[in-house]
């Protein structure tokens, strides 16, 4: 994982695709054992998200190497 800092000073966590699945596995675990914490199921929230659409843009790719 990598971290970016913006020039308005927010910072971007890079991942790889495995990175990003061991996240959300790790996440849907804590969220099944601990279904209150709002501020896990953001972050699960959040990176189901981004997995998803990395893997749509991932589909469109191959849909358009294969045309």
């Amino acid at each position: 994982m990598q971290f970016i800092v913006t020039p308005s000073g927010d910072e971007i966590a890079i991942m790889k695709a495995s990175e990003v699945l061991v996240m959300e596995g790790a996440l849907s675990l804590y969220v099944a054992k601990n279904p209150n914490s709002n501020l896990a199921v953001r972050a699960l929230r959040e990176v189901s998200q981004a997995n998803e659409s990395r893997e749509a843009r991932m589909e469109a790719e191959a849909e358009r190497a294969c045309a």
